[in-house]
């Protein structure tokens, strides 16, 4: 019912006689600690004797932005590197025809720049510094990627999860769906995706252009606390209109009634941003089919 993702198969590190002692250690003392909530984006694991089903993605949240900043090729390498299986990023559409990878409809929080992208042209998008206010471990510049520089980097390593935004009046950016099908298709990775979006009809013209690509409706706190308040009956009929194979939503909102729907109706579960080993845990003994994270090195320890 489900894609099945391959898993990579684990090198083992050079220090592994280091490793195994601390494993040991760590299980005798405290099995699945969890890291103080005030420093769980700055620890690193505590342990690695969690149970997990290693059937669950791991996918890095805008590359990992925990670790690097959002939405650069920094972040992406990082994803890789921690050996996530999926990449999550945002798509928006410059003036001049070009998608590039960043959150906002305006750059301003990332770049310091009040600068939008609908209405910018890719040179001037280019001039940005996407790292400018981030304030972890130093990158130097990095600019606002296209996504054929997010593919070119990726080189069909991992799976991609890519979010279509809204302009930044909420519509839709004209036929931005076709040119996104064209690119993928053009880099022959259509079988390695997962198109996602809070906006149900870009998922439905999506299935009408190719109905054979996964899609996630996401779901968050404005819709759960409207559509919600309805029950769990409607939240599934809206979300298997838009066609789509999956659902990715806010994890606090995410409870076993919930779950069992999506399950019953035949939907792919998924669960955004989780970022503490005691949320992980409780993620992978729910059975979800992907967990996205800022922190896709600590949701590794888990599996």
């Amino acid at each position: 019912m489900y894609p099945v993702y391959q898993k990579r198969m684990r090198i083992i590190s050079r220090n592994l006689i280091g490793y195994l002692l601390i494993s040991a250690a760590l299980f005798i003392t405290a099995s699945c600690s969890t890291p103080p909530q005030e420093n769980t984006m700055k620890n690193e694991p505590q342990n690695s004797t969690i149970c997990c089903d290693d059937s669950i993605m791991i996918t890095a949240h805008r590359g990992g932005s925990g670790l690097a900043p959002e939405n650069t090729l920094a972040a992406f390498k990082s994803g890789i590197e921690q050996d996530a299986d999926a990449l999550e990023m945002d798509i928006h559409m410059t003036s001049d025809g070009h998608l590039v990878v960043v959150h906002d409809p305006s750059v301003a929080r990332t770049t310091g720049k009040t600068v939008v992208v609908e209405t910018s042209t890719l040179a001037e998008i280019k001039k940005l510094d996407a790292a400018a206010k981030y304030f972890g471990k130093a990158f130097g510049s990095q600019q606002i990627p296209t996504l054929e520089e997010v593919l070119d980097l990726n080189d069909g390593k991992l799976w991609l999860q890519i979010e279509i935004k809204m302009r930044s009046d909420g519509s839709r950016y004209p036929d931005i769906e076709s040119r996104l099908l064209q690119i993928l298709e053009a880099y022959e990775i259509l079988d390695r995706v997962i198109i996602i979006s809070f906006d149900f009809p870009t998922l439905k013209t999506i299935k009408v252009l190719n109905p054979a690509v996964l899609t996630g409706a996401l779901a968050g706190k404005a819709y759960l606390s409207s559509v919600g308040a309805k029950g769990p009956d409607e939240v599934v009929r809206q979300i298997k209109e838009s066609g789509a194979d999956y659902v990715g939503i806010s994890h606090t909102y995410l409870n076993n009634s919930l779950f069992g729907s999506f399950r019953e109706a035949g939907l792919g579960v998924g669960v955004w941003t989780v970022n503490t080993i005691e949320d992980m845990r409780k993620y992978i003994e729910l059975g979800v089919d992907f967990i996205t994270t800022d922190r896709p090195d600590l949701l590794r320890h888990c599996l």
